[in-house]
C-alpha cells in the first residue's frame, strides 16, 4: 500500500506530514478520520468511494473507504459490528490481539515455506524423507488450526486481511495438495495404510 508523505498526500484528507494514511486501488485507510456516516460517498479523481467504518489500520481507528458499489445490507451490518475501542485499555487489547494473530500468521507462513522447500520424495534420503514428512505434517496442523480462526481474524483486523488473505488462501490450498502427495507416496512407495480420517480429509478438499 502507498503511504502519505511529502509529495504524496492522502487522497481523502491531504495528509503529508507523516505516513499514517495508507491506500491502494481497493482501500483507503485515512488516519485523520471523517465526519461521513457509513455508506456516504465522496469523489476522488472522478471515482466514488464509500465510507465503511472508523475501525481500520494498525490502530483500529482509521477511516476505511472502498470503491463505491451496491453493497448488500448484511455486509454493511457486518462492518458496523466490528468492535470499536472506547478507552486506551480497549485499544491496547485490540492491538495486542492483532500482534498475536500476526505472529500466528507468520508461524504458518514459516511452516508453509519449510514444507514447500522439502526435497523430491523419490530422490530424498531416509533422513530427508523423515524431515519432509515432519515439515508437511507441521504445516498441515498449523493450517488446520489457522483455518478455524480466519473469519474472526479477517473481521476484527481488516488490515491483516488486506495484507495476507490471498497468500493465506493460496498457501492453505498448497498445503492440502502437499499433504495429499505425501500420503500417496507413503501409501504407494512405503506401504503405509491410509487412515479413514486422512482419506476423508483429502477427498473433501
Amino acid at each position: 500500500m502507498r503511504s502519505s508523505g511529502r509529495n504524496n498526500p492522502c487522497p481523502v484528507c491531504g495528509r503529508t506530514k507523516d505516513t499514517d494514511c495508507r491506500w491502494n486501488d481497493d482501500t483507503i485507510l485515512c488516519h485523520t478520520g471523517t465526519d461521513l456516516r457509513p455508506g456516504n460517498t465522496l469523489t476522488i479523481a472522478g471515482q466514488k468511494w464509500a465510507f465503511i467504518h472508523h475501525k481500520g489500520g494498525f490502530s483500529g481507528m482509521a477511516a476505511v473507504f472502498k470503491p463505491h458499489s451496491d453493497r448488500n445490507r448484511e455486509e454493511w451490518k457486518w462492518d458496523l459490528r466490528r468492535p470499536t475501542p472506547n478507552s486506551p485499555e480497549q485499544l491496547l487489547a485490540i492491538q495486542q490481539k492483532r500482534r498475536q494473530w500476526s505472529d500466528v500468521l507468520d508461524q504458518f507462513f514459516a511452516a508453509f515455506d519449510a514444507a514447500w522447500n522439502v526435497p523430491d520424495f523419490y530422490s530424498a534420503t531416509p533422513d530427508q524423507l523423515k524431515y519432509s514428512f515432519a515439515a508437511i505434517d507441521d504445516a498441515q496442523a498449523k493450517a488446520a488450526a489457522l483455518a478455524t480462526h480466519l473469519p474472526a481474524i479477517w473481521h476484527e483486523h481488516p488490515d491483516l486481511k488486506q495484507l495476507h488473505r490471498l497468500r493465506v488462501e493460496n498457501n492453505l490450498k498448497a498445503v492440502a495438495h502437499m499433504a495429499e502427495d505425501a500420503r500417496q507416496f507413503k501409501q504407494n512407495e512405503l506401504g503405509n495404510p491410509c487412515s479413514v480420517a486422512a482419506r476423508a480429509m483429502a477427498e473433501g478438499l
